[in-house]
């Protein structure tokens, strides 16, 4: 394990709150913070747009940043191509796919909304787009070889529920799909940096955000591309192109072809910082904290009285509901007596979180700083806000 104490002083927010929304976004560390403040204050300057020293540092920085990402995901930095988010990288793959009428798209009802809408939309388009139902939270292998078929393109699938916390077996979804001539997507939002990944390779593309489980700032986001000759280029701008005359152009090849205009500098540099602090602690001992995290809060909802739990035990994020009371209710309560921040509502996966209740669920998710004295508080604030006609 880790020295939690020390950990949470990189976090200052902590001590004004107990923070369990980590699913919607994690805090920010100081180190990544300083990190921008240092490109702001010392070297402020355009990406791959200049020869003056601020520009070279500016370049040189930023692409450290991408040299560190494909590190730690153990897969080629020049085929990581940075995106404001999640939802960026996998419409930059739906919209860069050369798309047939009668192609299929294979996804499921677990999906964030940031991973089935693009896919909805291409219904417009004349493409087929199948969705494996789930089963307490959890895709069968052998349903989705059953939706597969000569026609299927894609199958896009989440690696972790951001409503359950469940963790599909996305490598033999890889084969599954690669088995019958398809290529597979796999959004990794609440997945990488909370627990050890899949052999990435595997994946034709793989989407992730940087202000999750890596600790980055918001607006910053990835997309690992296998063959970047998959996808067609559907934005266009400056610093993309090789050559450029009236009459035609030449882009460049992966990842600046898909990099038009100035990027989130500060925020890429930021994530690099913060992706350092993650490798620091050890996925696998974030993993191993945040597993026991969430298993104390499963087990400590789960015996009281009037509560709902609708995540399997092992779950970091878990969805919950009090009899009785709404899930904004329950939330504003929570924070109201404890400072005590959770999500609630359909948390941009309507067709899963809608099937567990109409109103949607209050959701806790744990982060690498969470602690048991936050847990045991959380736990005696539910308690405390369970209607008097409930416990009865």
């Amino acid at each position: 394990m880790y020295d939690l104490a020390a950990l949470r002083e990189q976090f200052p927010v902590l001590s004004t709150c107990i923070y369990l929304d980590s699913a919607a976004t994690s805090q920010t560390p100081r180190c990544a913070v300083e990190a921008m403040n240092a490109y702001f204050f010392e070297y402020a300057a355009n990406h791959g747009r200049g020869a003056h020293r601020l520009a070279r540092r500016t370049t040189e920085e930023f692409e450290r940043t991408r040299a560190h990402l494909g590190a730690f995901l153990g897969v080629p930095a020049e085929n990581v191509v940075f995106t404001r988010n999640t939802t960026d990288a996998i419409n930059l793959v739906a919209r860069g796919i050369c798309w047939n009428e009668g192609d299929e798209v294979v996804t499921t009802d677990l999906e964030h909304h940031a991973n089935l809408l693009p896919w909805l939309a291409l219904r417009e388009r004349g493409v087929t787009v199948k969705i494996v139902s789930q089963r307490n939270g959890y895709i069968r292998e052998e349903d989705l070889q059953e939706a597969m078929g000569p026609a299927t393109r894609l199958v896009a699938v989440n690696h972790m529920t951001n409503v359950l916390g469940t963790v599909l077996p996305v490598e033999e979804f890889a084969h599954i799909a690669h088995d019958t001539g398809a290529a597979i997507l796999v959004d990794a939002a609440q997945s990488v940096g909370h627990l050890p990944m899949p052999r990435n390779e595997l994946f034709d593309y793989l989407a992730l955000p940087g202000h999750k489980g890596l600790l980055g700032p918001q607006g910053t986001g990835a997309v690992y591309i296998s063959d970047p000759d998959t996808l067609a280029v559907t934005c266009y701008g400056g610093g993309m192109v090789a050559d450029v005359t009236i009459d035609r152009f030449t882009l460049l090849p992966c990842p600046a072809r898909f990099e038009p205009g100035t990027p989130n500098i500060p925020g890429v540099i930021g994530l690099g910082a913060a992706i350092g602090l993650v490798e620091e602690i050890g996925v696998d001992a974030i993993h191993r904290h945040e597993v026991s995290t969430g298993h104390r809060i499963h087990s400590g909802l789960s015996a009281i009285s009037g509560v709902t739990v609708y995540s399997p035990p092992g779950s970091t994020v878990i969805s919950f509901n009090i009899d009785g009371m709404g899930p904004d209710v329950a939330a504003l309560l929570l924070d109201h007596k404890a400072g005590i921040c959770v999500r609630s509502g359909m948390h941009c996966a309507q067709p899963l979180t809608q099937s567990l209740h109409p109103q949607g669920t209050v959701r806790a998710s744990v982060g690498c700083y969470t602690t048991r004295e936050e847990v045991d508080t959380f736990l005696g604030t539910v308690e405390e806000i369970i209607p008097e006609k409930t416990k009865a």
